[in-house]
C-alpha cells in the first residue's frame, strides 16, 4: 500500500477551523429522527447540470445513480461545481461505485456528498456513483439494518459482474464504517463456506472512516489534545451515535467494529486481492483507530494507497465546494486513485 503523508496547512483551513470549532458538534449533528427502512432522498438540485440523477428502488432500498451528461469525464465550464482539468481519456471499463454518506449513521446525504459524488463522476471516465440511501438509526439500528444491506450489496454486485461493470464500495465517516464491514463480512463468510467465486470489489474508498465503535475513552493525554483540536467532533457525541447504531449488538463484534478483527482485516481484503483507498485527517478523533486499521491492512498485504495529511479535519475532501486548499488536492487524490484502478 502507498502511504501518503502531508503536514502542510493553509490559512484558510486554519481559520475555518477556528471558526467552527465553537459549533461542534452541533454542524453534524442529526437534525431529525428518520422512520424505519430506506428514507427516500432529494438530491441537491445544484448538481443536475453537471450530472443526470435517475432514482430507482431495489429491494426496499432507495438508490440514485448520478452519470455525467457526455459520459466523458471532463470538465464543464458552465458548471457550477469547482473541478480541476483533467485529460479525458476513453473510459477502458465500466466502473460503478456505490457510495454510503456519513452522518452518525443518523442522517440522510447532504448537500456536501452530492456534490462530491457529483465531481467523481464527471472526472473519471466511465463511472457511475449510486448514493445508497442506508436505513438510519435509531429507528433501523445495525441489527435490522445490516442483513438488508448486505441483501443489497450481493445483489448490485452480481448484477454489476452480469452487466460488465467493476464496483467500488465507498463511503465516509459512518459510510466508511458501513462499506468496510459489508465487503469483510461477505469475504469473511464468502471464506468459511468455501465459496470464494462470487462477486467482489474491486476496491473500498474509505474517508475519515469510523472503524471502532467501542467507546472511546479520553483519559490519554493525546486524546484530550486531539479532541480539544478537532473541529467537528466530539468524543460525546461519536459515543451516542456509535451506542445508536450498535443498539444492544457488542460494539467489539467485527461487522460492527472492522478494527476489532485486525489480526486479519488485512488477509481477508488481500486474499480477495479488494484494494483499499483511504484518507485520515490529523485534526480528527476517529483518526488514530483508522491509522491502527491502514497498518494493518498494509502489514498483511493490501494494495491500494492511503492519505494521510495532518491538521485537518473530519471528511476534509468534501470541503472542496469552498475551495479549502487542502479539500481540492485531497478530492483531486481520490480522482487520481480510482481513474488508476
Amino acid at each position: 500500500m502507498e502511504i501518503h503523508h502531508r503536514t502542510d496547512r493553509s490559512i484558510f483551513s486554519l481559520v475555518l477551523q477556528t471558526l467552527i470549532r465553537p459549533f461542534k458538534p452541533r454542524l453534524v449533528a442529526p437534525k431529525s429522527t428518520f422512520p424505519a427502512g430506506s428514507p427516500r432522498l432529494k438530491h441537491d438540485r445544484k448538481i443536475n447540470r453537471a450530472v443526470r440523477v435517475v432514482e430507482r428502488q431495489q429491494q426496499d432500498v432507495w438508490l440514485y445513480d448520478i452519470t455525467a451528461h457526455n459520459n466523458s469525464g471532463g470538465n464543464n465550464n458552465n458548471n457550477s461545481i469547482r473541478s480541476s482539468n483533467y485529460a479525458a481519456p476513453p473510459p477502458r471499463r465500466r466502473l460503478h461505485m456505490y457510495y454510503i454518506a456519513g452522518g452518525g449513521w443518523q442522517s440522510p446525504p447532504s448537500g456536501q456528498h452530492w456534490k462530491f459524488c457529483a465531481e467523481l463522476v464527471r472526472n473519471v471516465p466511465g463511472l457511475t456513483v449510486t448514493v445508497v440511501s442506508a436505513p438510519l438509526a435509531p429507528s433501523s439500528p445495525a441489527v435490522t439494518a445490516f442483513p438488508v444491506l448486505r441483501r443489497l450489496f450481493a445483489s448490485l454486485l452480481e448484477q454489476g459482474a452480469r452487466d460488465g461493470e467493476q464496483a467500488i464500495l465507498a463511503g465516509d465517516s459512518s459510510g466508511g464504517n458501513l462499506v468496510l464491514c459489508l465487503a469483510l463480512d461477505s469475504l469473511r463468510s464468502e471464506e468459511d463456506t468455501g465459496n470464494t467465486t462470487s462477486p467482489k470489489p474491486l476496491a473500498l474508498l474509505a474517508i475519515s472512516p469510523a472503524v471502532d465503535l467501542r467507546p472511546m475513552e479520553t483519559w490519554g493525554k493525546e486524546m484530550q489534545v486531539l479532541a480539544r483540536r478537532d473541529p467537528v467532533l466530539t468524543v460525546g457525541s461519536h459515543n451516542s451515535e456509535a451506542a445508536a447504531w450498535a443498539a444492544g449488538v457488542d460494539p467489539a463484534c467485527a461487522w460492527i467494529s472492522p478494527a476489532a478483527a485486525a489480526d486479519d482485516v488485512g488477509g481477508v481484503l488481500a486474499r480477495a486481492r479488494v484494494r483499499l483507498i483511504g484518507v485520515t485527517g490529523g485534526y480528527d478523533i476517529l483518526t488514530p483507530a483508522a491509522l491502527g486499521f491502514r497498518d494493518a491492512c498494509a502489514a498483511q498485504g493490501v494494495g491500494g494507497a492511503w492519505l494521510h495529511w495532518e491538521r485537518q479535519m473530519h471528511c476534509f475532501p468534501l470541503a472542496f465546494m469552498y475551495g479549502l486548499p487542502e479539500a481540492v488536492w485531497a478530492k483531486d487524490w481520490v480522482v487520481e486513485q480510482i481513474r488508476g484502478l
